[in-house]
């Protein structure tokens, strides 16, 4: 981590996470693809049940986040019997989560719809789905923790692997469920929904077995289970952080969708596939985020403080080419992509609008996400994010509030290029200030010489060559 070129860590490190997440993410475009076939109204009613989707998992993902951590604390210490503890009571979470929001939600769930801006014409559709999502998220809940415990005992490869798995079996289970297949009656959006929750039972049952039968050091023993509130307490200490950057993005979301649900439902249907779209265009950054951080981490660790800034320079760099050609794709080929998703003329001419306007600024991004990942490897996760929350509260939700006033729907795509744009210069300044606190040798090099052309040309020429 100190002595190999950054440039090929990066690759080495990235790559793997890439080539999972692009799957996966393809895996997700399927699902849509087989809800699109039902019509717009039922992709908008999918679109509307989103933001509960990743409130349950962002919920386990923080937590996971925190009981990785906490368990690879605790084995790099040598104290097993509390890594197990901090395993039993990430279970044990995931098990009072699986039953607890299921009783809020079903209890609430017209009042959550009517929030999200459904109307008479879908509530029923998205009713449906929402409340078999709610009675199954156990299933979701389980496998995430048992994969985050997995991760903490330093394997990587096993959480992907029942990852895929959950959503190849998605994508087999759709088409049967959705349109019938022999004695399985067509149950269109609910059918969507039954397969998902099978497919996480598979995933489940997979976690299950890989965490008991895989274990690297952890032994599992109910004997090392005991309830401690330190326990709970260092678990949110660490996934607190980013449960509010998640719950911000589901508060946006949802009144995003409110937003569009005033225009039309077919609005909202070119949102969900947009969304989907846009997040599989973000997988390769994705990818380099895991990389550079640790790579970030450990040469900040190390005190190698021109290594950390090689690392931004090159991903960012890397970042910014994989926007760039994303960009190029949704802004010159739109419609070739999402005719794939849409027989609808209505809904082929909003979602290729939609992709246009929203995508205007999103090579900045790159930098930006990469940018993030190396303030929490250097350990400044607050100023992470403060980026974050300012992005999603202080820029993206009053932009959703004041234009579309203005200019109708356009004004909703282009407050995702906006929003971007502002975030961007937010970004830059942050940048600055870490580059400062970077300096392994104040006054090494004048001022005035480091603002000079030719020294800034040769610097980037250092950090950006490969080796």
């Amino acid at each position: 981590m100190l002595t190999q070129g950054v440039a090929y860590l990066l690759a080495k490190l990235s790559l793997p996470a890439m080539t999972g997440m692009i799957l996966f993410s393809m895996f997700s475009l399927a699902d849509t693809w087989f809800v699109a076939r039902l019509g717009p109204d039922y992709l908008a009613a999918l679109t509307l049940v989103i933001p509960v989707q990743v409130l349950i998992t962002s919920m386990a993902s923080a937590t996971g986040v925190g009981i990785t951590s906490l368990i690879g604390r605790a084995l790099g210490s040598g104290q097993r019997a509390y890594a197990d503890n901090s395993a039993w009571h990430g279970l044990g979470l995931s098990i009072i989560y699986g039953f607890l929001l299921p009783l809020l939600g079903l209890a609430y769930i017209d009042e959550l719809l009517c929030c999200f801006g459904c109307s008479k014409q879908i509530l029923l559709l998205s009713k449906g789905y929402m409340q078999i999502l709610l009675l199954g998220s156990v299933f979701t809940f389980v496998p995430i923790i048992l994969c985050s415990v997995i991760q903490g005992e330093g394997n990587t490869f096993l959480p992907v692997l029942v990852s895929l798995v959950g959503i190849i079996s998605n994508v087999i289970l759709d088409p049967i469920f959705i349109f019938g297949l022999g004695p399985v009656k067509a149950l269109g959006l609910n059918g969507a929904a039954i397969a998902g929750v099978l497919a996480q039972v598979l995933a489940t049952v997979l976690a299950a077995i890989l965490a008991i039968k895989r274990k690297r050091f952890l032994s599992w023993s109910w004997a090392n289970f005991e309830p401690e509130g330190r326990v709970l307490l260092a678990i949110y200490k660490v996934g607190f952080p980013t449960l509010l950057m998640e719950l911000a993005a589901v508060l946006v979301m949802g009144y995003m969708n409110r937003i569009l649900a005033g225009f039309s439902f077919t609005a909202v249907a070119a949102l969900g596939i947009f969304l989907r779209l846009r997040s599989m265009m973000y997988m390769p950054v994705f990818g380099l985020v895991q990389a550079c951080m640790p790579i970030a981490a450990f040469a900040y660790g190390a005190g190698n403080l021109d290594r950390v800034k090689e690392t931004i320079i090159k991903a960012s760099a890397a970042a910014f080419l994989f926007m760039s050609l994303a960009w190029y794709i949704m802004q010159f080929h739109p419609l070739s992509i999402i005719q794939y998703f849409s027989q609808d003329p209505a809904l082929t001419i909003l979602g290729v609008n939609c992709m246009r306007l929203a995508t205007v600024f999103v090579p900045l991004i790159g930098p930006l996400l990469i940018l993030n990942a190396v303030l929490q490897g250097v350990g400044r996760g607050f100023t992470a994010m403060f980026l974050s929350l300012c992005r999603q509260l202080g820029f993206f939700l009053p932009l959703l509030v004041l234009l579309p006033s203005q200019l109708g729907l356009n004004g909703v795509w282009l407050a995702f290029s906006i929003s971007e744009l502002l975030a961007a210069i937010l970004a830059f300044f942050i940048f600055i200030h870490l580059w400062q606190g970077l300096r392994s040798r104040p006054g090494r090099v004048p001022f005035f010489t480091q603002l000079g052309w030719r020294y800034l040309v040769w610097r980037l020429y250092t950090w950006l060559k490969w080796r």
